[in-house]
This record gives structure tokens, sequence and C-alpha cells, in this order.
């Protein structure tokens, strides 16, 4: 009932290159019925942990290729989904300007894909996700 009063117009998830779970269901719930996703972690992390899982190098030949960096490309890829928004943290001036550098442009399709196909990611299952949230209940049970 108090759902239909004030209805859920976001959904703060991790969404990344590399993490990528939310594309099973969530994702096409969300952008189906109008609630913004805001990706959290979308530099997965740390660029060093994307770098890691492109073993073609995709990522460094889309930087050279659009002069744009390896951050920026990782950024795009994630607000080029409908609906998704991306949030960065940073503790410098200068990766919060390039962070906004991101957006303004967009990847090609080719170029999208060439990043979806090129970047190894995890994508969890319903079991999975239901059995980790179930042990890091039961962890923090027998830490308190």
């Amino acid at each position: 009932i108090a759902m239909r009063k004030y209805p859920i117009v976001s959904n703060q998830v991790r969404y990344s290159l590399i993490q990528r779970t939310i594309e099973t269901q969530l994702l096409g719930y969300c952008q189906e019925h109008r609630i913004t996703i805001i990706a959290y972690s979308p530099l997965g992390s740390g660029m060093q942990n994307i770098r890691a899982r492109d073993k073609d190098g995709a990522l460094g030949r889309l930087a050279a290729e659009t002069d744009k960096t390896e951050a920026q490309i990782a950024l795009n890829w994630c607000t080029a989904k409908e609906g998704v928004i991306a949030l960065t943290k940073s503790n410098s001036a200068q990766r919060v300007a390039e962070a906004c550098h991101a957006s303004g442009w967009r990847l090609s399709s080719d170029q999208l894909r060439w990043l979806d196909e090129g970047i190894t990611y995890e994508q969890r299952g319903l079991v999975e996700i239901a059995l980790r949230c179930t042990v890091r209940r039961w962890l923090d049970r027998i830490q308190r």
C-alpha cells in the first residue's frame, strides 16, 4: 500500500564493466518501470580490477581511439544504458573533473559491444546472491 503512494524512483546497486549481475533481471525491470539505477562502484573498485579482466586491451584501445581516459570509457559504458547514472567517489579534484568528462558524448554501439565482448565479468545467479546474503547475516549474528 505504501508503495502505491510513494513509488520507487531509484535503486542504488553495484554495476560496472566487471560486475553485471543486475543485467539478468533487475536492469530490465527498472528500465520498464522507469526506476533509475544509481550504479555504485562503476569503476570496479579500482581501474586495476577492470584492466585485469581486459585481456585484449579493449579499454586502452578505445581510450586512444576516443581521446578519453580508461576511466571515462568505463563510466560512459555504464551510463550508456537507459536509466543508469554512475556514482563515483574521489579524493582529488582532478579525478572529479575526469569523471565529469565521461558525460556529454557516447560510445558507439560497436565500441560498447567491443567492451562487452572483451572484458570478462561476474554475473551472479539468484541462488548465489541468496546464499551470500544468508551467510553474511549469519556472520553478523555470531560476531555480535
